[in-house]
């Protein structure tokens, strides 16, 4: 795949780095009511998920321990390590925070899917079951593809079904079928076909591309329902307060030795239809959204290094000296993090397969400083950006560590570790309860 192509995962994982093209396939068909997949929902006695805050936050990180199936939950010091899974995500490939960071999804997919959500006392919430391989392996967790509805209500996700291996080699492919599920009861509606599922702001709509020829489409979790936006458009990230989609137009495939992916980008109005050209993100150019989603960083297609797009004017700023080597350098989708307030990004620079160094930068494109690095990949901030996780490079023992957003104080945390993901940042304003 092309190197706009990337999306890293929003947490660490040793996989991958590449996301699966989008096909489309099958007939059109408009959601059924009702778990039409395979699913197993909440066990008889067992809590229900509550949307209540968690506690005030102190550094916590999430990781799935290779072979056992277990997740752990420990610190960042790597100290008071609790099981959460006690073994039962079978086949354990990913992680994903509410977005409150009181439950946690667990996905293990092997010839089937298998969705689990546990609470911070290891109690599990919710089980669903697939027959089919989990789609979204690497793309689900960039900033605007998440699992998690944003209000922590509901779960999105795709898997494949009748999967058939490709002559020649390469990924199987089948049948995508999007799921739409209570984060409490289970699953509302799956539709054959959906692809691309995104999250609206608010929690309330969900955006997903279905055939024939790439329908656009949103659906209302309020009242089940689907409204049809066109045709020939896929959903890129909902923005500015849920009034615009990010949509591409005319997405084409191409083998060339590698996948090559072109599209044109555009702002479309879902009430009117009409659509905007933003030309700076064409065909997979990769980019970040501000917790406003007002403005994405992006990948800048003027030459190396980054920009700032103001979706709202359309005014494109480059970060000056943010110099990047394509194709050799490149930032991973989990290596950029705004902070809370939207007024700074960090990002760690890869290189081969250790990050350079790591910078810092005003939203306005001014104040760019280098903060150091560290010699390891698969870099993820901490919600209130004083560490990194990281897997280490050739020559540094191997598992999990952990370093100051310097790079100083590195230690090893977990000595196996298969993903990890930092607790969502909830509260700061009781220091040391937790």
């Amino acid at each position: 795949m092309a190197r706009g192509g990337v999306a890293a995962l929003g947490g660490v994982a040793l996989a991958a780095l590449l996301a699966a093209a989008c096909a489309g396939g099958g007939a059109q068909q408009t959601p059924t009511p009702g778990p039409s997949l395979p699913a197993s929902v909440r066990p008889a006695g067992s809590p229900a998920a509550t949307l209540t805050a968690a506690p005030a936050w102190a550094p916590e990180i999430a990781y799935v321990e290779p072979d056992s199936n277990d997740i752990w939950l420990m610190a960042a010091d790597g100290t008071g390590k609790r099981n959460l899974s006690q073994g039962r995500c079978l086949g354990a490939r990913g992680l994903e925070w509410s977005p409150e960071g009181d439950r946690i999804a667990c996905i293990g997919s092997d010839s089937e899917t298998l969705v689990l959500l546990f609470d911070l006392e290891g109690r599990l919430l919710l089980r669903l079951q697939h027959a089919g391989y989990f789609r979204s392996f690497f793309t689900w967790r960039a900033n605007f593809a998440s699992l998690w509805a944003p209000d922590g209500r509901n779960l999105a996700y795709v898997v494949e079904e009748e999967v058939t291996p490709v002559p020649g080699g390469g990924p199987p492919r089948g049948t995508p079928v999007l799921v739409i599920a209570d984060a409490t009861e289970g699953v509302l509606a799956s539709i054959t076909g959906g692809q691309q599922p995104r999250w609206s702001a608010d929690g309330g709509r969900l955006a997903y591309n279905k055939p024939p020829g790439d329908t656009l489409a949103l659906y209302e979790l309020a009242s089940g329902e689907e409204k049809t936006l066109g045709e020939g458009l896929r959903p890129l990230a909902w923005v500015l307060g849920d009034k615009a989609l990010l949509v591409a137009a005319h997405y084409q495939e191409q083998e060339l030795g590698d996948t090559q992916v072109t599209y044109e980008a555009n702002l479309l109005d879902p009430a009117t239809t009409q659509m905007t050209r933003v030309p700076e993100l064409d065909n997979y150019a990769e980019f970040w959204l501000s917790p406003d989603r007002d403005t994405a960083v992006v990948s800048s297609p003027r030459g190396p290094g980054l920009g700032l797009l103001d979706l709202l004017s359309l005014q494109f700023t480059p970060i000056v000296d943010s110099v990047i080597g394509f194709p050799s350098e490149f930032i991973p989708h989990s290596q950029l993090a705004f902070s809370s307030d939207g007024s700074q990004i960090y990002w760690a620079d890869q290189g081969g397969w250790a990050p350079r160094a790591t910078y810092k930068a005003n939203i306005d494109g001014t104040g760019l400083k280098k903060m150091g690095g560290v010699p390891g990949w698969f870099v993820g901030f901490s919600p209130d950006l004083t560490r990194m996780l990281y897997f280490p490079s050739s020559g540094t023992p191997g598992g999990l560590w952990v370093a100051n957003i310097d790079g100083s104080d590195a230690r090893l945390v977990a000595e196996k570790a298969s993903d990890a993901v930092w607790r969502p940042l909830v509260s700061l304003e009781e220091p040391g309860s937790q």
